[in-house]
């Protein structure tokens, strides 16, 4: 699941369980679960909390990713990592 492409950039992920996703034409978070269940459209302050809990339970946050100067921010504060 962690391809990146010109339009979606993942930028956390629990390999296995979900990945947090931006897709950058549109601009917009999502967190995408491996099981199937339908993707959700998050902010990016949501977007940072669910990848610092992905972070919490052994997964994976990628900072400096192109789009996601605001969710690095967040997302450094709220796992304490970075």
């Amino acid at each position: 699941m962690n391809a990146d492409n010109d339009d979606r950039t993942v930028h956390a992920e629990f390999p296995g369980i979900a990945e947090v996703v931006r897709y950058n034409r549109a601009g917009k978070w999502y967190v995408e679960f491996s099981d199937g269940r339908k993707r959700r459209h998050v902010g990016v302050l949501d977007a940072a909390e669910v990848a610092a809990d992905l972070v919490r339970r052994g997964g994976s946050i990628y900072y400096g990713r192109p789009g996601g100067g605001k969710f690095d921010y967040w997302a450094k504060s709220r796992s304490g990592t970075g």
